[in-house]
């Protein structure tokens, strides 16, 4: 399944986690590649610059 695939649930489960704004959105993206099972560090190399 893909990275984009997992987002709604990571939102999800990261939002209950007591965490400040300024990390939501790097704790978000590191929770859906724990779920899509890919490395985030390969993610960062994916992403369009």
């Amino acid at each position: 399944m893909q990275f984009q695939n997992y987002l709604i649930d990571a939102v999800n489960d990261v939002l209950d986690w007591d965490i400040s704004e300024e990390a939501l959105t790097e704790a978000v993206n590191a929770q859906a590649c724990l779920m899509a099972r890919v490395n985030p560090d390969e993610m960062m190399r994916l992403s369009p610059d």
